[in-house]
Parts: C-alpha cells; sequence; structure tokens
C-alpha cells in the first residue's frame, strides 16, 4: 500500500461517523460502474454467498434485523442476541 494511500485512509478514520458514510457510500459507488473488471471467481463467490444467506433467511435458520437496531449493535448501545 503506498503512503498516499496510508494517509488519506488515516484522514477518512479521523472524520466522524456520518462523514466516513458518505466516503464509503461514494467509494462504494464507484466500483459498481467497473463491476465488469472484478475477476469471475469473486463475483461467483459473492453471489454464492447472498444465495446461502438469503436460504438462511427463508428457512428461518437466521432472523433478519432492521438496520436500525445493527447499527445500535455496531455501536455497542444494544447487546447482540445469542
Amino acid at each position: 500500500m503506498s503512503d498516499s494511500t496510508q494517509r488519506l485512509i488515516a484522514s477518512a478514520l479521523r472524520l466522524s461517523r456520518e462523514e466516513r458514510i458518505f466516503v464509503a457510500n461514494a467509494i462504494l459507488a464507484s466500483l459498481e460502474d467497473s463491476a465488469d473488471d472484478w475477476p469471475t471467481p469473486s463475483r461467483n463467490a459473492g453471489s454464492t454467498e447472498v444465495g446461502r444467506r438469503v436460504d438462511d433467511l427463508d428457512c428461518g435458520r437466521v432472523k433478519a434485523v432492521p438496520s436500525s437496531e445493527a447499527w445500535k449493535m455496531i455501536d455497542g448501545e444494544t447487546k447482540i442476541p445469542a
């Protein structure tokens, strides 16, 4: 990783949570246009994982959590259910 990339990441991590979300979304949006450039195994692996997770939800093996609750768990405001 280049020095400039390391400095960019360090600067980004000093932003507020809302600013980091904005930056992350902007970077992810820029990658969507280049999805055809991704190696095929990565796309296939992602599709396989998504399919497995959808099956887990459909079969009741896992329970969906609203994103507002998930963010509370991530931020440590709410305990993660066992």
